[in-house]
This record gives C-alpha cells, structure tokens and sequence, in this order.
C-alpha cells in the first residue's frame, strides 16, 4: 500500500517502440497522480504543461535529447486526459535533434499535439 505521500512523477510505460524517426510510447494515466490534486474537482485532467514536461523527459530518456528547451510551437489541446485513460505517446525528433514534436490519443482520438524547439549546444 503507498503512503498518503507518494507521488508519481511519470506514467509508468507498458510499451515503448522505437520509431524510424523517434518513439511510441503506451501507458495507463495512473488515477493517483499527483497533477490532478486542483486540476479540477468535478472532473480531473492531465495539466498540458504536464503533457509537454513528460514529452520533453521521456525525449530525453529514451532518445538521449540533452538539448535546452528553448520555445514551444503548434501546442494544441483537443481532448482532455483523465486518470485511468489510455494514452498513446508519439514523439519524433528532428535529425539535428533541434524539434521535438509530440502527440498524444486516446482511444484513438488525438488529445494533444505540438512542437519543443530547443536551442543550438
């Protein structure tokens, strides 16, 4: 059992395939995440910034991204994520690992998508 403290930084991956431009990712929003503590009440969502922080720190696991973020471009938000969905996770990197774009769906409806630019080393 957790401790009433415990916090979930990232979703935990069920399956993580390696793309010819970057990654798919699949997981299960856990309902004990600590983001949906205010975000809202009568109906809990994934916090966008949260969506593109995963994004960028599941790029810099798995696709050794070490690039500064820089901007954010083409952010769009069509679906909310809730606990317990399902969340397919595309990430694809440009080849000078200079843009990062990102989409999320569940059930394959698009939730979210958009770029991270990051600057020159």
């Amino acid at each position: 059992m957790r401790s009433p403290d415990y916090v979930i930084l990232l979703p935990e991956i069920e399956s993580l395939e390696r793309t010819h431009d970057g990654l798919s990712l699949r997981f299960v929003v856990p309902e004990s995440l600590a983001y949906f503590e205010g975000h809202f009440p009568d109906c809990q969502l994934l916090p966008g910034v949260v969506q593109i922080g995963w994004a960028i720190e599941l790029a810099r696991q798995h696709l050794q991204l070490d690039r500064t973020f820089d901007s954010l471009a083409g952010v769009k938000f069509m679906r909310v994520i809730q606990p317990g969905d399902n969340v397919a996770l595309h990430l694809a990197i440009d080849a000078d690992s200079r843009e990062l774009s990102f989409k999320y769906q569940c059930d394959g409806q698009a939730c979210s998508s958009g770029r991270v630019r990051f600057a020159n080393p």
